[in-house]
């Protein structure tokens, strides 16, 4: 009877639906974003918010822990509350500042406004200002992943410009990475403004 069990066994593991734990390759770790991950981007900003304060509209992996973020846009969603006692919403877009590490995700924010007589009235103050201090035109993302760009090489003797491909998001002096067209050499470099960038050798 063992010997039948034994066969049915090696019979059941040559099948191609069966693969052995130990075979298969380990899966890519993956670690979940957290409000407060997005509360400390947006604080790094100038904005100060806490992590009470976001709201995810979805859970959110990156293929990185702690990876740094952009916020790429805000919009304003109203107010909420009485008399003096309201508060301001906003939907944030936010991505991971490295490309391919998360996909860009969205979240809501709610700040009290100010109580003073200059607020009273105007909605969606609170993230109109928000929105200027994070979307200041010198941290505003002006090249994108997969822009074709030049970079410009320099040392004391000589200035070498080649042609590369971005592989990271970035914003005007902001250091990111870009590639040959062939993807052999990888090079860091300064982003000068949407199609250039400058490193020095």
């Amino acid at each position: 009877m063992s010997r039948h069990v034994l066969v049915w066994m090696i019979a059941a593991m040559s099948l191609p639906g069966w693969v052995s734990s130990n075979s298969q390759p380990p899966l890519r770790s993956r670690f979940v974003l957290t409000e407060q991950q997005v509360a400390q981007a947006i604080s790094a900003k100038g904005v100060y918010i806490a992590e009470n304060q976001v709201s995810l509209l979805a859970n959110v992996v990156a293929t990185e822990p702690g990876p740094a973020i952009d916020v790429m846009s805000v919009q304003p969603l109203g107010e909420i509350g009485a008399a003096e006692r309201t508060e301001s919403r906003s939907i944030v877009k936010l991505a991971c500042h490295q490309s391919g590490v998360c996909l860009p995700f969205y979240a809501i924010i709610a700040q009290p406004n100010a109580s003073s007589p200059d607020s009273i009235g105007k909605r969606g103050g609170g993230a109109a200002r928000m929105a200027s201090a994070l979307l200041k035109p010198e941290s505003a993302i002006v090249m994108r992943a997969g822009t074709h760009a030049m970079l410009e090489m320099n040392d004391d003797r000589s200035h070498i410009q080649v042609s590369v491909i971005s592989l990271e998001n970035g914003a005007v002096g902001h250091k990111i990475r870009v590639a040959s067209p062939d993807h052999k050499q990888v090079y860091v470099a300064e982003v000068v403004d949407a199609h250039m960038l400058k490193r020095n050798f």
